[in-house]
């Protein structure tokens, strides 16, 4: 078993209404509740840092799926959607999409990934992290789209 502690520190001061700021190994940045929940909306916030490791994480994991399974990928491009709920007096995140462009460069590159794309999707998010620790609470799905 290998064990990684990824250590994050936080600073805020005063209430609801307030800015903190967060520094880890390379990130540093403020968050603050999104205006949109009638928070201050500065920096960050917790709900975009939650889909941006799910994304990033999954966008690592499908590149690595992608090049074990020998496909020759341009490019990839993922855009990550977080669905959140309010019920019962609790905010939480219901779903993350994963919305996959893969551009390739010849038609039988297309033709064959098109035929496999279904089962490496699944390998990705399996073994991505923040997938597996989600998994149970948040419903994770993607789509992809393979163009030349």
């Amino acid at each position: 078993m290998v064990q990684h502690d990824f250590k994050v520190n936080f600073h805020w001061q005063g209430g609801r209404d307030e800015t903190g700021k967060f520094k880890g190994d390379i990130l540093q940045e403020s968050f603050s509740i999104p205006a949109s929940l009638g928070g201050m909306g500065h920096g960050t916030n917790p709900d975009e840092l939650l889909v941006s490791a799910a994304g990033s994480c999954f966008t690592i994991s499908l590149a690595a799926t992608l090049e074990r399974a020998h496909f020759n990928i341009q490019e990839l491009q993922i855009t990550s959607i977080g669905t959140a709920e309010f019920n019962e007096n609790r905010f939480t995140m219901k779903q993350i999409l994963h919305d996959i462009q893969i551009t390739v460069e010849d038609h039988a590159t297309k033709d064959k990934l098109e035929r496999r794309i279904k089962r490496l999707l699944e390998i990705a998010d399996n073994h991505c992290m923040v997938s597996n620790s989600l998994r149970g609470n948040v419903r994770i799905e993607s789509r992809a789209k393979i163009i030349i």
